[in-house]
């Protein structure tokens, strides 16, 4: 569940950061509408791994969409360097 704080409380940070962990983060308002939200670092280096790795699926489909190089389950596992 998020905690929602206006920008000015950053004036008293660590009562704020104190808030912020894993699954829980800060949402910060600017004129009553959310700007910034204050993340947990591991959730947020996971979060972008997540989203590389779907950018990087969607990037094969559309390869595979144009007619670019498919496998076989045999063809990629020699090319792994697996008997098939």
């Amino acid at each position: 569940m998020s905690y929602t704080a206006p920008v000015s409380t950053l004036t008293n940070y660590n009562k704020v950061l104190s808030r912020v962990d894993e699954g829980q983060e800060v949402i910060l308002t600017k004129n009553g509408i959310s700007k910034y939200a204050v993340v947990d670092i591991e959730e947020w280096l996971y979060t972008k791994a997540i989203l590389r790795f779907m950018s990087d699926m969607r990037a094969v489909d559309e390869e595979m969409l144009l007619g670019g190089k498919t496998y076989t389950e045999s063809e990629l596992l020699a090319s792994l360097g697996f008997e098939a």
